[in-house]
């Protein structure tokens, strides 16, 4: 599964779009749920809210080598789960969309960073 992308890539990504002309998607929005308070061991819910349908929905966590998550054919949010939260989920999460006719992805999503506090065998 391909990553979101850096900052890196999304500015080729920017460049090669504005430079054929194509119209790049609209920006989708990223929320987490419970938004604070997130201990090692309870589950944690990331909304992907998006401006239109998309074909697929991923979400990545940012500078981690783990495959993103994606959604399929999705209306208007894409519901990500992270059961039983570990450290390792702690970071920045973006999100990105693809319309159903054509090939063009949306901007990233603004960032949305998860901590994971307290104790336990967070690994």
């Amino acid at each position: 599964v391909a990553p979101c992308g850096s900052n890196t890539a999304s500015l080729a990504g920017w460049w090669l779009v504005a430079a054929s002309g194509a119209r790049q998607l609209p920006r989708p929005s990223l929320s987490l749920h419970p938004s604070q308070g997130i201990e090692v061991g309870s589950n944690v819910t990331l909304w992907c809210h998006l401006p239109r349908p998309a074909a697929w929905v991923r979400l990545c966590q940012e500078r981690n080598v783990t495959p993103c998550m994606e959604k399929l054919k999705v209306r208007d949010v894409a519901v990500f789960s992270l059961v039983v939260t570990k450290w390792v989920h702690t970071g920045v999460y973006r999100c990105r969309y693809r319309a159903p006719e054509g090939a063009e992805t949306s901007e990233l999503s603004d960032p949305v960073e998860l901590m994971v506090t307290g104790e336990g065998a967070g690994d």
